[in-house]
């Protein structure tokens, strides 16, 4: 905000004004305006700078759960009148800290805030402006569903429902046994094995599709919090609930 005066001592100055008076003018700040060339040279970069940081990334969370993100957080943001380039940004740069974990010794499991301390430098470099730096480093640090930091802004739980969207349906059961095979886990381990284990333990020796069914992805069409997101949730829900039933037929063949 710029605030400066002028006084006028002449018929030229405003109406209101009268001669050799004062007048205060406040200027406030433009507001975020679009400029498309811009906006896409910034996510061209942020994609580029994105695809580097998952270089390596086991297939679980590789580039490709980045690009089904980025579409599903897109469609819901049209959908919620959300700010498309903030929304877009955050979903390119969501898990760039993923690949840090196996370093952070006895605090692995917390990418979100590894993304979001690459992400801060990366979005001021490219000269962003800060109110949409901070609205994107607030996406990215509540995207996780086992944190606790529920989404609070529109962009934010656009990105949130679009994560979660990715481990529901056909898609989410290919990428639980990419997890499961990346940790040296089978297909099936009936209920008797992992009922007692308790739900925050998240150690891959316990670890099953099944399990991962019963305390988390079973409930997360009720935790979506878009009207867009709650749709696609449902459908992928009744979707990979068929999955687990076909799987667990064929495993006892039945069918």
């Amino acid at each position: 905000m710029i605030l400066y005066e002028e006084t006028h001592s002449h018929l030229g100055g405003p109406p209101c004004v009268p001669k050799g008076r004062k007048a205060t003018f406040v200027l406030m700040d433009a507001p975020n305006t679009s400029d498309p060339a811009r906006d896409e040279e910034w996510l061209m970069r942020a994609r580029a700078y994105a695809k580097a940081r998952h270089e390596g990334a086991g297939p679980c969370h590789d580039f490709s759960h980045v690009e089904r993100v980025y579409r599903l957080a897109e469609r819901i943001a049209q959908d919620e009148g959300a700010d498309l380039l903030v929304v877009r940004l955050a979903a390119l740069l969501h898990d760039i800290g993923r690949g840090l974990e196996p370093r952070m010794g006895p605090e692995p499991d917390r990418h979100e805030e590894l993304s979001a301390e690459l992400a801060a430098p990366f979005l001021r470099g490219l000269g962003l402006p800060e109110d949409r730096v901070e609205a994107v480093l607030e996406a990215i640090l509540r995207h996780r569903h086992r944190r606790g930091r529920a989404p609070e802004s529109l962009a934010a739980r656009c990105l949130y429902d679009a994560d979660k969207l990715d481990s529901l349906g056909a898609v989410g059961a290919a990428r639980a046994y990419l997890w499961l095979g990346e940790h040296g886990r089978s297909v099936y381990y009936p209920e008797e094995e992992w009922r007692d284990v308790d739900p925050a333990n998240n150690a891959t020796e316990v670890d099953s599709f099944q399990r991962e069914w019963r305390i988390k992805l079973s409930q997360l069409a009720q935790r979506m919090y878009t009207k867009e997101g709650r749709r696609l949730a449902r459908e992928r829900h009744v979707r990979m609930e068929r999955i687990l039933r076909e799987i667990e037929d064929e495993v006892a063949g039945r069918s």
